[in-house]
């Protein structure tokens, strides 16, 4: 039942190939030959070229009973009507097999690249089966070389020809854009279709004048106004009148006075000439409106997304003046969009980062298209500084060199400032604010040749003050202490905190002798001075040790002044000593 069910859908698939292929023997055949113009096998690859092919078998079988009626009734007798099935079948299922070997080759006319495989496609498939032809000509007493050569010139003119209306109309979205390209062109139709017509009859009804040319621009305007459809439309009917007409004697081709095969031949070549001009044209013309419409669609969504993101998009010259800047620059920068197209984009970054900004926007533009980062500074309207990163893409003509730089631009700001403070902390105390031994370790390693040293300073019986008073207060004598040293040492000396009660001091450009004197100077004030807490004032000493930072590096230097800091410590603390 559902196998019944599915041949009955073919009936249209079978009006077509049948009416096709009687007005190919009727009109088109002469000498008892084959059909000098069939175009009856593109109908039936348009019906497998709709339908997946597990279902082939359907429209397959309807074909193949028709063309054994057909034959046996109107062509070539009953003795060749079963080899002509297999011939009819199996031009169209190699004709389809080409055309959907790869996907996306199923629609026709689409663009350029289906074009090659089409014409392939068109002319192989009658030449595959030719050698068939040629067996059953031979078998009922024809000629079979001029034979084989009208049947492989037909169908393949045939296939050209009538292939590109046949999908059309089987084609469910080809009917669907027919239909919107008639909406919107009604009066281009209503005028250019049946001008097409009278054009055909006009020129084949009569043998007086070569008017041979005069179709053909009709044709080409109905490809430009109608695109597909159009061009479909009018190469069907230049096939049908012009060789009607020139089957039965009439048109500019009679003018040469050859024989009625020859005349049919010419006309063949001349369809085949114009087919192979209009078709391409064709395509192109409806690849272009797909990229129009798509380019159409992607600039409404540029739009929409340049006028409500809270990011800037700004497209850039290659000499980098702005061609476009979206509404959020007047948020972030202050300025007005108007304002700024035509300008220098240089005028917007901060003079610090310009030469590096430059460069970065250089390589982008020499990076063929792939996208690059960078972060630099700017200045508002009002002169605040802020920190923007840039996400930027060339944008590549045919011949990829670049035209222009788009550029997606952010507010980084809070980031920055994030980032800063996760680095400050990193390296500073987080109780003393002076730099910790992670950044000792960074400023060691920025010392240029010349004399340095260290001194490593430890706060005595600092236990005792956490057991006596708390470390509430313990922490109070380590600030208090910290701010002391710090307003005590030299501008350019550093102090850091070590860790625990110990502190270092890192002299720069001085002598052993003059930061021991110092750091000896530190000891007398802090012994002199007590440390005011929320328990009051708490008297404190420190002992320290002092070294060299030599060619050994940071690392030996605290390991000698460690050393001299504890001998400091055994004899008797509240002093100082000097690495060995």
């Amino acid at each position: 039942m559902i196998v019944l069910r599915i041949l009955l859908r073919q009936w249209p698939l079978a009006l077509a190939w049948s009416f096709m292929a009687l007005v190919a023997v009727s009109f088109t055949r002469f000498d008892n030959g084959v059909a000098f113009l069939w175009g009856a096998t593109a109908v039936l690859i348009a019906g497998l070229l709709r339908v997946p092919r597990r279902y082939w078998w359907a429209p397959l079988s309807v074909i193949g009973c028709l063309s054994f009626l057909i034959t046996g009734f109107f062509g070539l007798g009953w003795q060749a009507a079963p080899w002509f099935v297999i011939v009819n079948l199996g031009e169209g299922t190699v004709a389809a097999l080409i055309m959907t070997r790869s996907a996306g080759q199923r629609e026709l006319m689409a663009d350029l690249s289906w074009f090659g495989r089409f014409v392939f496609a068109m002319v192989v498939a009658p030449v595959c089966v030719a050698p068939v032809v040629g067996a059953v000509l031979w078998l009922i007493g024809h000629a079979p070389l001029p034979g084989v050569a009208t049947f492989i010139s037909g169908h393949a003119l045939g296939n050209l020809t009538i292939l590109p209306i046949a999908h059309l109309l089987a084609s469910r979205s080809a009917r669907r854009d027919s239909a919107q390209l008639l909406q919107r062109r009604k009066l281009d139709a209503a005028i250019l279709l049946p001008l097409l017509v009278v054009v055909d009859i006009a020129v084949f009804a009569q043998t007086d004048w070569p008017l041979l040319f005069l179709p053909v621009m009709f044709v080409l305007l109905a490809t430009f106004r109608l695109e597909r459809l159009g061009a479909a439309f009018a190469l069907v009917g230049l096939a049908l009148i012009g060789g009607s007409l020139t089957g039965a004697g009439q048109g500019p081709v009679a003018l040469s006075g050859a024989s009625l095969p020859a005349r049919m031949l010419f006309f063949q070549l001349f369809l085949v000439a114009t087919v192979l001009t209009v078709l391409p044209v064709a395509a192109d013309l409806h690849h272009r409106r797909k990229l129009l419409r798509s380019f159409r669609r992607s600039e409404a969504e540029f739009r929409l997304l340049a006028e409500y993101c809270t990011d800037v998009i700004m497209r850039i010259a290659p000499d980098g003046r702005i061609r476009y800047v979206s509404p959020s620059i007047h948020q972030l920068l202050g300025h007005t969009p108007e304002a700024l197209v035509g300008q220098a984009s240089r005028d917007l970054i901060h003079p610090a980062d310009l030469a590096r900004v430059i460069e970065e926007h250089r390589q982008t533009l020499a990076s063929a298209g792939e996208p690059r980062r960078y972060e630099y500074r700017s200045m508002t309207r009002e002169g605040e500084i802020r920190w923007f990163a840039t996400h930027g893409r060339a944008l590549l003509d045919d011949d990829g060199r670049p035209y222009e730089l788009l550029a997606m631009i952010r507010d980084v700001t809070l980031a920055k400032q994030s980032e800063e403070s996760w680095q400050e902390a990193a390296l500073v105390d987080a109780l003393t604010r002076l730099p910790n031994r992670r950044a000792l370790e960074q400023m060691a390693a920025d010392l240029c040749q010349g004399e340095h040293c260290l001194a490593i300073l430890d706060i005595d019986r600092f236990k005792a003050v956490n057991d006596t008073h708390g470390h509430e207060v313990g922490d109070e004598v380590l600030v208090g202490f910290a701010r002391a040293a710090k307003g005590f040492v030299r501008g350019h000396d550093r102090m850091c905190r070590l860790g625990g009660e110990e502190f270092v001091v890192l002299f720069e450009h001085t002598s052993l002798q003059q930061a021991y004197d110092i750091c000896d100077r530190l000891r007398l004030l802090m012994s002199a001075s007590p440390i005011t807490t929320e328990a009051g004032r708490i008297r404190v000493t420190i002992s320290g040790g002092v070294a060299v930072i030599g060619e050994t590096g940071l690392r030996s230097a605290l390991k000698s002044a460690d050393a001299a800091l504890y001998r400091a410590k055994r004899a008797g603390r509240d002093q100082l000593q000097i690495a060995a």
